[in-house]
């Protein structure tokens, strides 16, 4: 489980790189050609973003929004078939809020489903969609 781990991890932070750099081209190498998309009402004009094409679509949009933030990983988690991504969101380098990203992988290791929430670990520990941390642990 350890190198599988570490591939989460590695999916996560090129997956948040290619984020901050707005670089849809590194988006799109990490995703499934099918990838089903959901950002937050945040970084996206629609609730859900489709394929390869769709992550070009919201690429442009997030562009053409003007907004300058960035997301900072703060930590990546192991689920069975994927990853959770705990993150947070900055704005001229200052927090402003918790947020996350449930991912779910294919069996060739590309993002095929992914769900982006502002919100915390504790709160998706909570409703199940992760672990709690001693759980993670073990």
């Amino acid at each position: 489980m350890a190198s599988s781990q570490v591939s989460f991890e590695l999916i996560a932070r090129r997956f948040v790189d290619a984020f901050n750099q707005r670089d849809a081209d590194g988006l799109i190498a990490l995703s499934d050609p099918a990838i089903e998309f959901h950002p937050t009402t945040l970084v996206g004009k629609r609730q859900r973003y489709d394929g390869h094409e769709g992550l070009r679509r919201w690429v442009a949009e997030l562009n053409a929004s003007g907004l300058g933030h960035q997301v900072r990983v703060r930590e990546v988690r192991p689920r069975e078939d994927g990853f959770v991504l705990l993150s947070e969101v900055l704005l001229d380098g200052k927090l402003v809020t918790p947020s996350a990203m449930v991912a779910r992988l294919s069996a060739e290791h590309a993002i095929a489903e992914a769900h982006a929430f502002l919100t915390d670990a504790e709160l998706l520990a909570h409703v199940g969609v992760m672990p709690n941390d001693s759980s993670s642990n073990a």
